[in-house]
């Protein structure tokens, strides 16, 4: 943890040098080793949200039902009303944090990756039963529920896109929270602290890997399902690297 403090108060008194073109030279090199591991475990996440999906639609849709298109809207149209769209805003929030969660496993498979260490596929999933991975689901519920409320205001007086560029800035913030956390054992408040300082102190080179890999990802939904999934396992590692590279990834861990 003094190792983490030194760095931190460095950052704040003289800040950091970070290339974009650096971090995503690195960030590759992990994505081909973690490539296959997290996608089937994107795989697995999927297929199960699917199967939580299919029992709640055939509880209340009937698929042979030649008004099925109707039935649909009137659940969408009934999500937005109240009091069913604050049950939504509330699930979405829940969702978010708890897919912050997964993301730290993610972010851990980087780490072991680039320590020459082999993950297995439990990593993945191992901060749903820590200590940590409660911390992060604090934190980030904390933030989604912020920018929820606001969200919602702004959306009522039809701000969809100042909603959008908030939703941005809030996550380029935050960034460096779950990293803050799983590895640099910090409790909720002091990474969101952190992860703002250091965000703060050197924004244009964060805000210019974030947004030419987040175009990169996009890219992949272009290609449907299958791209999403090749470029979306580079973007974790993105965030690994910037974490590393920014703040210096030392393994002294403690689950």
């Amino acid at each position: 943890m003094s190792n983490l403090n030194e760095k931190l108060s460095d950052i704040r008194e003289n800040g950091y040098q970070l290339s974009p073109f650096n971090v995503m030279s690195e960030a590759f090199v992990y994505f081909k080793r973690s490539f296959l591991l997290i996608t089937i475990s994107l795989l697995t996440v999927i297929l199960f949200l699917s199967f939580i999906s299919s029992l709640f639609i055939s509880r209340y849709i009937d698929a042979d039902s030649p008004d099925l298109q109707e039935q649909i809207n009137g659940i969408i149209n009934l999500l937005l009303q109240p009091p069913y769209i604050y049950y939504y805003i509330i699930g979405v929030t829940i969702l978010t944090a708890l897919s912050s969660v997964l993301l730290a496993g993610y972010l851990k498979v980087n780490a072991e990756i680039s320590q020459g260490k082999k993950p297995s596929f439990l990593t993945v999933f191992k901060y749903f039963v820590s200590k940590k991975g409660i911390y992060i689901f604090l934190a980030q519920l904390l933030i989604s529920s912020v920018f929820s409320l606001i969200t919602f205001a702004l959306q009522l007086k039809n701000l969809q896109m100042v909603s959008m560029a908030i939703n941005w800035l809030i996550n380029t913030l935050t960034i460096f929270i779950t990293p803050l956390i799983i590895f640099g054992n910090q409790k909720p408040l002091e990474a969101i602290k952190n992860s703002i300082m250091v965000v703060n102190k050197q924004p244009v080179p964060i805000i210019l890997t974030v947004v030419l890999n987040y175009f990169l990802v996009l890219s992949g939904l272009f290609f449907f399902v299958i791209g999403f999934l090749f470029t979306l396992p580079y973007l974790f590692s993105i965030y690994f690297t910037l974490y590393k590279q920014v703040i210096g990834y030392i393994p002294e861990e403690k689950d």
